[in-house]
């Protein structure tokens, strides 16, 4: 018997007793550990903020809130496996993309979103935030470029 790892996303609504939005479950808990360090989740065209994550009674918990100033990429590409794309962070236009890395698994995922800094094609890269974004499929990293390279 295989064990389940299960993932709900409630928001962050205490008024409300933090509703549930959306329940996973997985065989390997490597998925939710990369979704615990993205800082947005994008699912049905709206993104979402996450504001803490705990784990609770065998589950894991991710709390979000609505972020109504993000908007989801409406023309961007959409894929069917684990994919990851680095864009270089823009606060207020579209985030243009710089590389995309087609993925083996969310382990590999996992050592982009676990790091502070990237060194991509010898330029050293600080990264801003991380998302999953369900509607197409990917992992995003935002980043910037340091001064240091």
């Amino acid at each position: 018997m295989s064990k389940s790892y299960k993932l709900e996303y409630r928001l962050n609504d205490p008024v409300n007793h933090y509703p549930a939005l959306f329940h996973y479950e997985f065989s390997n808990p490597t998925e939710i550990f990369c979704r615990r360090l993205c800082e947005f989740f994008v699912k049905n065209e709206k993104v979402y903020v996450k504001t803490s994550s705990s784990y609770e009674h065998d589950f894991y918990v991710i709390y979000v809130n609505v972020d109504d100033e993000e908007t989801s990429f409406a023309n961007a590409e959409t894929y069917s496996h684990v994919t990851l794309e680095i864009r270089d962070y823009k606060e207020y236009s579209e985030s243009p993309l710089l590389y995309t890395y087609d993925l083996y698994s969310h382990e590999e995922a996992l050592s982009y979103i676990g790091s502070d800094y990237l060194m991509l094609n010898n330029t050293e890269y600080e990264k801003i935030s991380a998302e999953i974004d369900e509607d197409r499929s990917t992992y995003v990293v935002y980043v910037t470029k340091t001064t240091g390279y």
